[in-house]
């Protein structure tokens, strides 16, 4: 592990721990990233449901692992629901939240 210089104390030396919001899902700093597979679990939908209402509400995950971000060199992202993440403001959750309750 590369020793880094500096003042800053990451959060986990400090014994700060991660925000639960249910069993699977955690959110740090107001994103909340989780396999796309634990989003349906937690929000009692299928995945397939779940993709469906981040298109139609319109939102832009912060991260989706299936989607080429155009940096690296890993350009074969995973599309199988269990190996794929997505990370969305907590903002965005609740407009998730709100689509998949209609």
């Amino acid at each position: 592990m590369k020793q880094r210089k500096g003042t800053a104390t990451p959060n986990r030396a400090q014994g700060v721990s991660a925000h639960r919001s249910g069993d699977t899902l955690e959110a740090w700093g107001g994103i909340v990233s989780a396999h796309l597979e634990d989003w349906a679990a937690e929000l009692d939908t299928t995945a397939e449901d779940v993709l469906g209402a981040v298109d139609s509400a319109g939102i832009d995950p912060i991260t989706d692992t299936a989607e080429n971000k155009g940096r690296g060199k890993d350009r074969d992202r995973p599309t199988d629901p269990g190996l794929r993440c997505l990370a969305l403001t907590t903002d965005d959750v609740q407009t998730l939240k709100n689509v998949l309750s209609q």
